[in-house]
Formats: structure tokens, sequence, C-alpha cells
């Protein structure tokens, strides 16, 4: 019997990713041994410098956006002129490392694995992202435009830029998006993920001697204390609620009664809907007074929104399981982790995301980090498929 369709496709497609494979490898070594972390900015413009002529080289047109700080965003496009919805592949170009948290040059491979910093967040998203579009340019795909969506911050939330805003802005009107987090390990894609807010709690006392002047003191490591247990009260894991103190600060000396105690809070949750209800919980624990002489204040820095599962996502996941069964891959399971990404932001324009799509790996943010170099190629080569059937 000859071949099948499907079987020739596979073998296409695989002959197409092979040729880039060092190509992949080249570009990947060279993002990862680029340290730069979320908050050099100068060195993230220069990355994104550098990835930007990348692009251009490789037949792409592209620009560097301003968002209000020393880091841009990046926006390119491959087949700008055609008349269907784009396609958007996004991903983070920023790492949790500063430069010079490794030797030079860090990048290597031992044994299948990559490491360094950002081999699974999100450097090897970035690679695949790059050259997905290549292989689809080898198929002589056509149908959507492509449009790339890079950010350098994405590992401090967007703090003093608005590229969260632009993210949104740019997921409008596209047909879908993926997201080239890194590869989860239990070998899921992600259809959703929680929100996640920060509040900053400060308690104000009086000062006083512990001996001489107790009673006409007002305790703001006790006051909190009471606070702490109350917010602790909001979590509810069978609603998808989570509210965690995490960092406590105050005092001065053992034997000087606390003026002042600060704590930052993390709150996560399942609905868009669930954040002012959080919101005003917390204010209302924060009004209520337990010491007396003492007052507090709260302030809501940060957040993201939800990325809400929807149909629209896990159809999106069946899809990708169609191509993975034809090609006789093993099917993703469907994730809703609680940590955040930057899909939080493009669900906002209510199109259809899968997450964590890129390279598969594990460890983030730790110098263990790793990730599994076959999945680099294995990935490119089932989202083009997809990208066709699309």
């Amino acid at each position: 019997m000859g071949a099948t369709y499907m079987e020739l496709r596979e073998e296409q497609i695989q002959k197409i990713v092979n040729g880039y494979r060092q190509d992949m490898l080249d570009f990947y070594k060279e993002l990862v041994n680029f340290q730069a972390g979320s908050k050099e900015g100068r060195r993230i413009h220069t990355l994104m410098e550098n990835v930007l002529h990348k692009m251009e080289a490789l037949g792409m047109e592209g620009e560097l956006l301003p968002t209000g700080c020393d880091i841009p965003v990046l926006r390119a496009y491959w087949g700008k002129e055609r008349p269907g919805k784009p396609i958007l592949f996004s991903g983070h170009l920023d790492t949790v490392f500063p430069s010079g948290s490794y030797p030079e040059n860090p990048f290597a491979i031992r044994e299948g694995k990559a490491y360094g910093p950002g081999v699974g967040d999100m450097k090897g998203g970035i690679v695949m992202a790059v050259y997905l579009v290549k292989v689809l340019e080898q198929l002589g795909y056509d149908k959507h435009p492509v449009k790339l969506v890079f950010v350098g911050d994405e590992e401090t939330t967007h703090i003093g830029s608005n590229a969260d805003q632009q993210l949104a802005k740019e997921a409008e009107g596209c047909l879908c998006a993926f997201n080239f987090e890194t590869g989860r390990m239990d070998h899921t894609l992600t259809v959703g993920r929680k929100g996640c807010m920060d509040a900053w709690v400060t308690v104000h006392g009086k000062a006083g001697h512990v001996g001489n002047a107790y009673a006409s003191s007002a305790n703001a490591i006790e006051e909190m204390a009471h606070k702490i247990i109350a917010l602790r009260s909001l979590t509810n894991l069978e609603e998808g609620l989570i509210v965690s103190t995490d960092i406590v600060s105050g005092g001065t000396a053992s034997n000087a009664v606390p003026d002042t105690c600060r704590i930052e809070v993390d709150c996560r949750y399942d609905h868009n809907a669930d954040k002012a209800m959080l919101q005003e919980k917390i204010k209302a624990i924060c009004a209520e007074t337990h010491v007396p002489g003492t007052t507090a204040e709260v302030e809501f820095p940060s957040f993201m929104p939800t990325f809400e599962r929807t149909r629209g996502n896990d159809n999106l996941l069946a899809l990708v399981n169609a191509v993975a069964e034809d090609f006789g891959m093993e099917p993703f399971g469907a994730a809703h982790p609680g940590g955040c990404s930057d899909a939080s932001f493009m669900a906002q324009a209510g199109i259809p995301i899968l997450d964590s799509v890129g390279i598969q790996g594990d460890k983030a943010h730790t110098k263990q980090e790793y990730a599994l170099v076959e999945t680099l190629l294995a990935r490119t080569m089932l989202l083009a498929e997809t990208v066709c059937r699309l």
C-alpha cells in the first residue's frame, strides 16, 4: 500500500522543519546567551532590536512601538496584505534573571535538554514563533496574515508601561492567538488562567516604649495580625479564590511598640467579576479596627485579568488534537493553572486563545530551568499544520 495523504503531509512538514533545525538552534543559542532581565530597559531594547532585524531578514516587516517606558513592543507581520483575519503569535523576550546572573554564554544542550536563562520561559517559544512563519512560507500558506507581537516586560506584569493595553488592542480583530509560553510537562495546553491582583496594606499605629508607654501606644503589628487572619478567610478554593499574605514588614526593636506594619497580598481568581468583589471585601477588612488608635490604608498597584476558559479556546485545542492524532502524536489535555500570562490581556479581545504552546520545559524562574529540545521541532511541526487548517 502507498502512503496515505496524512502520512505524506506529515513527512512534508517534518522535512521542512528539520531543514530549519540548525538555524533554529543557532537563533535559540543567540537569544539565551543575550542575558536581559525585565527591569534592564536598555538591554531589553537592544535584544528586541536584534530580534526585529532577524525577523526582517527572514522576510517579515515590523517595528518597535513605544509603551511609555524604555521597553517597547515588537510588532511584525507576514502576509499583511492578505484579506483574512490575522492569526496572532505572541511571546516575551525578558527573563527574571538580570544580566550577569549566569556566566557568559550560558546556553548549553546536554542529553537532549537545553539549559540557560529563559530556555523555556520563554525564548524557546520565540524561536518557534519566528520559524513557524518560515515553515508556513515553505508550505505555500497564503490564507491569513500572521501577526507577531513580542513584549519585554512580561515578568513584571508591565508595571510602568502600557504594553498590557497594547496586547489587548493587537488581539482585536484577530482570528485566534497562540501564546508561546513554556509547554507544560503534564502534556496539557492552557485554555484558561486565573486572574491575579496585588493588594498592599499599611497599618499606622502609635510608637512607644513597651515598659513605660504601652498603654498609650497602638501596636500596628497586632492590628495587622487581625487583618491577615481576616484576609485568609477570603480564600475559597472551591470557588477558585486565593488570598495569600506573602510579605510582612514592621517593627524596629524588641522594646518598642511598632507604629507601622505593611503587608503584600497576592489574590487569585477564576472570573473577572471576582476582582471587584475581592477589592470591596479587602477594603472592608482594612476599615475595621481591632486595636484602638490604629488606622489602615490599602492600595491595589497591579492586576492581570482572568484568561477565562471559553468554547473558542476548547475548539482551538480540539483542532490541535485532531492534527496530533493524524500525525500519530499523543493528544493534549486542557490546563487551567493559577499562574498568569499575557494571554489574560489578549483574552479581553474575546478571541480564541491557546497558551503554553511553546517548547516543553520545567523549573522556570530557577537556575535549574531546562527545555526539551526535540519539542521545539515537534511542536513547530504540529502548529504549522494547525494553522493551515484554520
